[in-house]
């Protein structure tokens, strides 16, 4: 999203924030006895809290700012313009207000965003262990170990921020019979070249590893249903070639190719689900 777009995004959100704040807090005050004093307070203080349990402390923060001196002013015109003297116990009161509006957003801002990154804790601590893996030196491919881990991670990543991730499994079905006939070096050989094509299918922003022994995952975050399927279907096209190279390069054994889709949240709910739906839907690619 271009930074204009985000811009306008956030405005009009806050503008929704505000104005559902303040109508609520007028259809409160009309039917509840509130105080004449404490009238323009509470309609001030309720949009205030609106802001920072949306928005957090910052929001929460300015919106109290800025309501605080909407009510000082009012209380300036009236002193000025309209002379009605405030006494001390009016003073007292009027204090209270402004302390309560100010307060309201500095408070439960700091509570929301105290409790906003208190939920964040794990998903910083698995950012972190995730940072440390890098791709294997000899494959270029994910081990089985990092590549669960980043994939835990994301599908909480998404799961969070509500968007889309598309995940394809590349199965080699008779890897046995390649393991029987050539050693580990050739094999390691194999995953590169393999590894090499689909990198350079995919993204920066997606990455592929080893699911299992014989299973290549690749992750494809913030890709709809749509995006997979143009991803999916170019690769079902160039693959061919690769395929036709592999077996001139070992020819003591033909290799066999399944390949697998789906996209979250269209065709699962959880990474489990997601995992099972990619099982039973295996289809032979050539």
């Amino acid at each position: 999203m271009k930074e204009s777009e985000k811009r306008n995004t956030d405005l009009r959100e806050m503008a929704v924030i505000l104005g559902v704040g303040i109508m609520t807090a007028i259809v409160f005050e009309s039917q509840f006895d509130v105080v004449q004093v404490h009238k323009l307070a509470f309609v001030l203080a309720l949009p205030v809290a609106f802001f920072a349990v949306a928005k957090g402390f910052r929001y929460g923060a300015v919106a109290a700012i800025i309501a605080g001196a909407v009510y000082g002013s009012k209380l300036l015109y009236d002193q000025i313009f309209v002379g009605s003297g405030i006494g001390e116990g009016r003073l007292q009161t009027e204090l209270f207000n402004l302390a309560s509006i100010v307060g309201t957003g500095f408070i439960v801002g700091l509570i929301t965003e105290f409790l906003y990154h208190r939920q964040l804790e794990p998903f910083k601590e698995e950012a972190t262990i995730v940072e440390t893996f890098v791709p294997d030196e000899e494959t270029g491919l994910y081990n089985f170990k990092s590549f669960r881990w980043m994939l835990r991670g994301e599908m909480k990543r998404v799961k969070r921020y509500n968007s889309p991730m598309s995940m394809a499994f590349l199965k080699i079905k008779n890897l046995d019979e390649f393991q029987k006939r050539y050693d580990y070096q050739k094999e390691v050989m194999l995953f590169r070249e393999i590894g090499h094509f689909l990198r350079s299918m995919l993204r920066e922003a997606d990455y592929v590893g080893k699911y299992s022994d014989n299973e290549i995952g690749l992750v494809l975050p913030e890709t709809g249903l749509a995006g997979c399927n143009v991803v999916c279907n170019r690769m079902r096209e160039k693959f061919g070639e690769m395929h036709d190279r592999l077996n001139k390069m070992w020819d003591e054994a033909t290799l066999d190719f399944e390949f697998s889709q789906a996209n979250y949240p269209k065709d699962a709910s959880n990474l489990e689900e997601l995992i099972d739906v990619l099982d039973t839907r295996y289809e032979p690619i050539k």
